[in-house]
């Protein structure tokens, strides 16, 4: 009868054991893909933030230009609409 208790506990162990590793890989894999999508969201928003700057400062160098662009823009877009 011991020797039935100790082949019955040994597959419950090899399943624990499997159940901790799967988890464990989870777990990694799970932190991996956040660190990844941190890095590239936080390339995205400097990226956002460099063109952001760079079409401020057009815009301030051009005036006019960029209030004749908005015009045309809003036009040919009420264009499509009709």
């Amino acid at each position: 009868m011991a020797t039935t208790k100790a082949k019955t506990q040994d597959p419950k162990q090899k399943i624990e054991d499997a159940c901790h590793l799967a988890e464990e890989a989870t777990s990694e894999a799970v932190n991996s893909l956040k660190d990844k999508t941190k890095e590239s969201l936080n390339e995205g928003s400097e990226k956002i933030k460099s063109v952001a700057n760079q079409t401020e400062s057009i815009i301030k160098e051009h005036p006019l230009l960029s209030v004749g662009c908005a015009f045309l823009a809003g036009w040919a877009i009420s264009k499509l609409i009709k």
